[in-house]
């Protein structure tokens, strides 16, 4: 499957810069490759960052086709490498048929992306925003495979407010698919495991996902959404717990759960000739249980109310040069943003309890559908490090490249 998607993207790219159509399938996709350092002992969101790393690179083709005028399908395949996860596996990123019986009603079903936020729904695409890492509040990339799609069904719709612009709305439900092997799935383990018990997740399950999202684009330039996520998951995982006095080892056996989760995200953008600003709120509110099958771990049941923000600009000085940057801040604890709370939260710092970044990115556009981009970040805090170790430092600097072809 890998060497079919591989051959057909080169054939994309020897053929022509623009999109490829077969017979009526219209036929887009990328092909990017980056480099990126960390400080030594801060691997983000690259395990292997802390020494540099080429393994960050995103691969994907999509395949879509109008069989009539209101009815239309299409999927698309996607290939990542993260270091520890990702690994250049082919996935189906989504899939779906779409039929819309007027501009203010239609229906979806299959693996549907979800609209959380500006940005969910395009965040893969390099080429329509100026950042590497969008803001890690709201784009976690280790959440990345558990909010991008649904597998279920939506409806949606465009509705005219008249001189006001236009109301668009979205509603879905279905299961929110987690792999395994995938980056959410290491987060649970970062979550319920301990310093002596290293913990590895050995399954997931995700209950019935709500999703609704709302978006008012004025005639001005802005557009204002906001969306929500509800759901539950819970699995298990193993791990050895080793004795710190005598070093003796047992294995361990936990089933956790994170119960009632609820996101919401506010946002705000504005476009103005060249320039583009942009603000999200986003507040999470979960409770997480884990119960260890070993006497030397103590089960605990921890309700968790985070929340995190970020302001940015980007301009666009000539058709081959854009500018941006950004600021944002995540907290663990909304209610206790100095990291009073960190015992509670079972880290060993108060500024374990919070990330925040200044972000500058420099964007080149030096032939048609070629993105060239370098991205420094400056971070104060690690609580977006799932791969967090004893050496791992408050403040540190994450530097990212990448290039990326699309047609």
């Amino acid at each position: 499957m890998k060497k079919a998607l591989t051959t057909m993207m080169l054939l994309a790219f020897a053929g022509s810069a623009h999109a490829v159509d077969l017979a009526g399938v219209e036929i887009h996709g990328f092909a990017s490759q980056g480099y990126i350092k960390t400080s030594h002992d801060n691997n983000f969101p690259v395990s292997n960052s802390g020494q540099g790393s080429f393994n960050f690179n995103d691969f994907a083709v999509n395949f879509s086709k109008e069989v009539n005028p209101d009815l239309r399908v299409g999927l698309q395949l996607l290939a990542m490498d993260r270091g520890s996860y990702g690994k250049d596996k082919i996935t189906l990123d989504w899939a779906f048929g779409d039929y819309r019986v007027t501009d203010w009603l239609g229906f979806r079903a299959g693996k549907i992306k979800i609209p959380l936020g500006l940005y969910n729904e395009s965040r893969d695409n390099d080429a329509a925003r100026t950042f590497i890492f969008l803001p890690q509040n709201e784009y976690y990339d280790y959440e990345r495979d558990s909010v991008n799609a649904i597998t279920g069904a939506s409806i949606y719709g465009s509705i005219p407010a008249w001189s006001a612009g236009t109301v668009n709305y979205q509603l879905q439900v279905g299961t929110t698919p987690i792999p395994l092997d995938g980056a959410s799935a290491r987060n649970y383990s970062a979550y319920i495991s301990t310093v002596d018990a290293p913990l590895t997740t050995t399954e997931v399950n995700s209950s019935t996902a709500f999703v609704h999202h709302l978006e008012w684009r004025t005639p001005v330039g802005m557009r204002t959404t906001f969306s929500g996520l509800h759901t539950s998951f819970d699995g298990t995982a193993t791990g050895i717990y080793t004795d710190p006095a005598t070093s003796a080892t047992t294995p361990v056996t936990a089933k956790w759960k994170f119960d009632s989760w609820h996101r919401y995200i506010l946002g705000v953008e504005y476009v103005w000739n060249d320039l583009t600003l942009a603000t999200e709120y986003q507040r999470d509110d979960y409770t997480v249980t884990a119960d260890y099958q070993n006497p030397a771990l103590e089960n605990f049941t921890s309700r968790q109310a985070s929340d995190g923000w970020y302001a940015s600009a980007a301009y666009r000085f000539t058709d081959w040069f854009e500018l941006g940057g950004y600021y944002t801040e995540i907290y663990a604890d909304r209610h206790h943003r100095n990291g009073s709370t960190f015992e509670d939260l079972g880290v060993g710092a108060p500024w374990q309890t919070w990330q925040k970044e200044k972000v500058l990115t420099l964007r080149f556009d030096p032939v048609r559908n070629l993105i060239l981009k370098v991205e420094g970040h400056l971070i104060d805090g690690t609580w977006n490090m799932s791969e967090y170790t004893d050496a791992s430092k408050r403040n540190w600097y994450l530097l990212a490249t990448k290039a990326t072809v699309f047609f």
